[in-house]
């Protein structure tokens, strides 16, 4: 993993941590629903190789 690739997937996990610590200090519906949508867009990247992750941070 190139250190740009692992910079790349640190910063949509900082975005993703910060959306789900945004609904955890104000659990509205809106917030839920947007941090599903962060973590589906994620997931997304994932899968269809938008984003690399490191090894060690896939289960096996």
């Amino acid at each position: 993993m190139s250190k740009c690739d692992r910079l790349e997937w640190s910063r949509k996990v900082a975005s993703l941590n910060e959306r789900i610590k945004g609904f955890q200090s104000n659990p509205t519906k809106e917030q839920l629903e947007a941090a599903i949508d962060e973590l589906r867009a994620y997931a997304e990247a994932a899968r269809s190789g938008g984003i690399e992750i490191p090894t060690s941070f896939i289960a096996n």
